[in-house]
């Protein structure tokens, strides 16, 4: 038997990349999983490749959108009676500028509403279903630039990242007697798409990408089965003791 049999999993964020990848970890343990997505063909046929083998299902909204986010909490709870585990897995820098003096508001907004304010409502909306119902597990994705400053990533998803951590270590605290457990995933630099990978080999020189391995003491860029691992372990009873912990997976770049 796995280890998420019964449960039930959303992850938002999850029609690719890393997000699906954490969906079919999970999926392999036993759990129901709920992807989620803006973009409603994507999901839909994500989910429909996982339920050759899977239990799957999925759910189209923005997570930056409080009215979206109840209507998806409302249809899995109708749909399938209990939520267990949510995985924070939307965000990123969403193809918005690094550079301070190029970043417009509407680039910062995007940012933040995405990363933070989504990990927000959606952790609100599960905390509702879920405190007089045995409790569960919040997964929230940081990113090492939330830990550290990083030449990769931007100040708007510095902040958020850096947010959704001190987001994480007071909420574990206020709903820690629901039996509920808040963590968080700090992603090093992570191979999860063509996006990521273009960005590390074609627009970094040779010599910025022999500085990053330098700093690597694993010497080693991560995968996306890393991160997944991490989160199967979260959402696991092996971490029932855990909470407002922040796992570091990035080979060991940064150590905090």
């Amino acid at each position: 038997m796995g280890r998420l049999q019964n449960k039930v999993a959303l992850i938002t964020g999850s029609a690719g990349g890393l997000g699906l990848e954490i969906a079919v970890h999970m999926a392999k343990e036993g759990a129901k999983v709920i992807l989620n997505d803006v973009n409603e063909e994507l999901v839909k046929e994500s989910a429909a490749a996982l339920e050759a083998d899977y239990e799957a299902d999925y759910v189209v909204g923005d997570v930056s959108s409080k009215a979206d986010v109840t209507r998806m909490f409302d249809q899995i709870i109708e749909r399938h009676g209990q939520i267990d585990i949510l995985v924070n897995n939307a965000g990123g820098s969403l193809h918005t500028p690094r550079i301070l003096e190029e970043i417009e508001e509407e680039h910062w907004d995007k940012v933040l509403n995405v990363n933070l304010k989504g990990t927000f409502l959606t952790s609100q909306a599960f905390v509702k279903h879920t405190k007089s119902n045995g409790g569960g597990k919040i997964i929230n994705m940081s990113s090492i630039g939330g830990r550290t400053a990083s030449l990769i990533t931007g100040v708007a998803y510095a902040a958020a990242k850096g947010g959704v951590i001190n987001f994480s270590r007071r909420l574990a605290k206020e709903v820690g007697e629901f039996d509920i457990n808040v963590n968080v995933i700090a992603p090093g630099l992570i191979i999860s798409g063509e996006r990521m990978r273009h960005l590390f080999y074609e627009e970094n020189s040779e010599e910025q990408r022999q500085q990053t391995f330098s700093e690597i003491p694993l010497k080693t860029l991560g995968e996306k089965e890393d991160i997944a691992n991490a989160a199967v372990f979260l959402a696991s009873d092996e971490s029932r003791y855990m909470t407002g912990a922040v796992l570091d997976v990035n080979g060991g770049r940064f150590m905090g």
